[in-house]
């Protein structure tokens, strides 16, 4: 064998290496990033679960006083916001409302965060799949 050669095969060797180094970190990243993926995910949809648990709770609560009725709250035709009566009214009223808008957060964590994440891990294993394939496909 010439010297050539054998510098052919040791520079092959190495780029192999330095190739099959470089394939490892990318699995590494890949795998690191898409537990990244599915604990954005995960965590997303178990707080959204607890928000909704909690406005559904409140929402309930709110509206099991706003059913309570109080003397002398019906005989004021008109509302007054200084009737204490209708304070209070107008407290429970706004709490269901701030409940109902808890719920449709909820329901958005789902569309900003979960689904698209979702895709993002869908995507990354595909480019990770056709890394491999085209690995493979090079490789003798």
């Amino acid at each position: 064998m010439n010297v050539f050669h054998l510098f052919q095969v040791r520079v092959t060797q190495e780029l192999k290496h330095t190739h099959a180094e470089q394939l490892s970190r990318l699995h590494i990243k890949h795998q690191t990033e898409c537990e990244l993926l599915d604990d954005l995910r995960t965590f997303s949809q178990k707080r959204a679960a607890v928000e909704r648990d909690y406005a559904q709770a409140l929402q309930k609560l709110a509206s099991q006083y706003l059913k309570k009725e109080w003397p002398d709250s019906q005989t004021e035709e008109q509302e007054d916001h200084r009737n204490m009566y209708c304070v209070w009214k107008a407290y429970l009223e706004g709490t269901i409302q701030v409940a109902q808008s808890r719920i449709s957060a909820c329901d958005n964590y789902k569309v900003q965060v979960a689904d698209p994440a979702k895709m993002v891990r869908l995507q990354k294993d595909q480019q990770l799949r056709k890394v491999k394939t085209d690995r493979s496909g090079t490789e003798p």
